[in-house]
């Protein structure tokens, strides 16, 4: 066992559950399992005060605490690092307390996603600015160790802050797709032929950051294009969508799906296996979820041509620029009208997804924890 063990930042458990919130969730699954294996001590995890559990995994090692009286950032800034030891602090969604970082001997490692609030100022208040703005750096220079989810991001973060460049404390750890054992069902069962997929799919919420105009342009064009087919819109309208207007031509409506945000992980696997495509155009992208869980199900992805989304899909994908509506409409043509193709794109989609994994950047955080620990 691993001795002395980390303590985990649990405010995720309290926070609605988008990508960043998705990731810790998947680490604290996979941190459970190797406890109850005996791979490891389990980690205290500890929770603010106050704050409902949001679909509080089930556990069967590791045992939450609730702690101090707050929630929120004043319990992540003053609470928490009361309540920790020596340990390691584990922080996997972008933040940690300042007085935690200060301290000697009290090693934090902290995972940062990305640093969408510089790259894309107007989707942020002032408030979310002028916050992330003043901490953010005071993490980049305190934390024992730095980590995001991308070689991209990775150089991204060194361009924005120098300092961080041959420091030796900061790396990436590629995300995983869907839940490893979930993974190794899909694997297991047969693929979905191209005959039996009739619609094309994007899950991801729908802002400017994302390409939102791209998606629902490529939609309309691939849908009076092939008028035997669906296109299926999975996710959430983000508060950045103002200002995107896309006219829906009637002939097309009633094929064109907006399903909303679905939290059932089986209907959204349900959805991919059934998918012709899904439609992946964004602008900005750490290390997305949906292109690896659609390709879990032999979906092919058609991304656009960014190095993030290249680092994370390979040859895989169709790739196509997020910008240009005749390059998208290209990409999917080529998937629509060579079957051949389609079912190489789909074989590989699945050999490529099945090289990431959830346990793999647990194990990469473990280390960190244990590189952390020895240099404080």
């Amino acid at each position: 066992m691993r001795q002395p063990p980390f303590t985990l930042n649990g405010r995720f458990l309290v926070q609605p559950v988008t990508g960043v919130q998705r990731v810790a969730r998947e680490a604290l699954m996979v941190f459970d399992r190797m406890a109850a294996e005996g791979r490891i001590a389990p980690p205290r995890l500890l929770l603010p005060a106050t704050g409902e559990l949001v679909a509080m995994p089930a556990l069967t090692t590791i045992r939450p605490e609730r702690v101090g009286r707050r929630g929120g950032h004043l319990w992540e800034q003053l609470e928490l690092p009361a309540a920790c030891g020596p340990e390691p602090l584990l922080c996997l969604g972008n933040t940690a307390p300042l007085s935690r970082l200060r301290a000697r001997g009290r090693p934090v490692v902290t995972m940062v996603h990305d640093l969408s609030y510089k790259y894309f100022p107007a989707a942020y208040d002032w408030k979310f600015r002028a916050f992330y703005g003043a901490l953010m750096p005071q993490i980049l220079k305190r934390s024992e160790k730095v980590v995001t989810v991308s070689h991209a991001e990775e150089t991204s973060m060194e361009r924005h802050y120098p300092f961080l460049k041959g420091s030796g404390r900061l790396s990436y750890l590629q995300n995983g797709g869907i839940p490893d054992q979930d993974a190794a069902a899909a694997f297991a069962g047969p693929n979905r032929p191209m005959e039996a997929r009739g619609y094309g799919i994007y899950v991801g919420s729908l802002t400017r950051r994302k390409n939102a105009e791209g998606v629902l342009k490529g939609a309309v064009a691939f849908l009076q294009a092939y008028p035997e087919m669906r296109f299926v819109v999975i996710g959430s309208t983000g508060a950045s969508f103002g200002g995107v207007e896309v006219e829906i031509p009637e002939e097309v409506k009633d094929r064109l799906e907006f399903r909303g945000q679905i939290n059932d992980a089986a209907q959204i696997y349900e959805a991919f296996a059934g998918a012709r495509f899904l439609l992946f155009p964004s602008f900005y992208e750490a290390s997305p979820l949906p292109p690896i869980e659609a390709m879990t199900f032999g979906c092919p992805v058609v991304s656009s041509s960014i190095p993030s989304l290249r680092e994370r899909c390979g040859e895989a994908a169709v790739y196509c620029q997020g910008d240009d509506p005749a390059t998208i409409a290209a990409a999917i043509a080529q998937l629509m009208e060579d079957p051949a193709f389609w079912a190489e794109k789909s074989a590989a989609s699945r050999a490529r997804a099945a090289t990431f994994s959830w346990e793999k950047q647990a194990e990469g955080l473990l280390a960190l924890c244990d590189a952390a620990g020895g240099e404080a």
